[in-house]
């Protein structure tokens, strides 16, 4: 039989990915590098510097040096991973975006697995798993906070969704206006709340897609205070909370 090419490959979607950093100039280029390594290459990667105080911007100005699909986006201040993530998706063209944090890496096969034509068919929101990487140590098992199942339940739990490890269609970002600069964190969750009630269709795959890593700088997630703040914030939405646990 004469050899034939992979067709599915052909019709695999056009994604860019943003990635948001603050401080990271000692990671960042792990980032970025994981993503251009993919086999399904990104058509860009936006690269939001935001106000560092370390080299960050020095890094990211020499990956887009060097690399033509890397985009930089200086920052004069820090505004937050919100406004770094909504300043690079309103740069993005291709019709995926994925949101990946600058301390984090995708492994090989990552693009492939989340936008496969089977899991983006009919789906907004690809969900893959990640492992877990504490202070440069092995790598844990894959998990994913959310089962597949309702969404809604899902969301009603907890945070169970993580930039790193999905992909959304621009559409649906731009939809639901992306992520909420008034959020310091629980910003993720508050997105995928509000794209699941603006009836976004979420699908999981079983793939582990990234290392969700632990590194040295200061992690706004750690503020136990503003967490429990903002996570009320999440599950006062009219779309959770008649499942929330206050209810």
């Amino acid at each position: 039989m004469p050899y034939q090419p992979d067709l599915l490959a052909l019709h695999y979607p056009g994604y860019d990915v943003v990635v948001p950093c603050h401080d990271r100039a000692h990671v960042v280029a792990d980032t970025v590098e994981s993503v251009l390594a993919q086999d399904h290459a990104p058509t860009r990667v936006i690269v939001v510097d935001d106000g560092s105080r370390d080299d960050s911007a020095a890094v990211i100005r020499d990956l887009a040096a060097r690399h033509r699909t890397v985009e930089a986006v200086l920052l004069p201040r820090n505004v937050g991973a919100s406004q770094a993530r909504n300043t690079g998706a309103a740069l993005s063209r291709a019709e995926w975006i994925a949101f990946v944090d600058s301390d984090d890496v995708w492994l090989p096969g990552a693009a492939r697995s989340l936008l496969h034509p089977h899991a983006t068919a009919g789906h907004d929101v690809v969900v893959g798993h990640f492992a877990r990487c504490e202070d440069g140590g092995s790598p844990g098992a894959p998990e994913c906070g959310w089962d597949g199942a309702c969404i809604r339940a899902g969301l009603a739990s907890g945070g169970v969704i993580g930039p790193s490890w999905a992909v959304v269609r621009r559409d649906t970002v731009l939809r639901v206006d992306g992520f909420d600069p008034s959020f310091h964190n629980c910003n993720d969750w508050d997105f995928y709340t509000r794209a699941a009630a603006a009836g976004a269709r979420f699908v999981r795959i079983d793939a582990c897609v990234s290392l969700y890593r632990t590194v040295s700088g200061r992690r706004l997630v750690n503020d136990t205070a503003i967490g429990q703040r903002n996570a009320a914030r999440v599950l006062a939405h009219p779309f959770l909370a008649p499942l929330s646990p206050a209810a």
